[in-house]
């Protein structure tokens, strides 16, 4: 599940990041710098969540 969750936002993030592109002049290596970024910053939101618990079906 991290996995689906981590691809929907990384394909937001290349949504924005192409209006970015062609309304502001952003070029392919800034593109590619911020997306790896994000992209890495959300997994590791993602994994603190499931690490703490958040995400896991309660018992009982």
């Amino acid at each position: 599940m991290k996995h689906v969750i981590l691809g929907i936002c990384v394909f937001v993030y290349a949504v924005l990041l192409d209006y970015l592109k062609y309304n502001y002049g952003l070029n392919l290596i800034g593109k590619v710098l911020i997306l790896s970024v994000l992209t890495g910053v959300t997994y590791k939101i993602i994994e603190k969540i499931y690490e703490n618990g958040a995400a896991t079906p309660k018992k009982g």
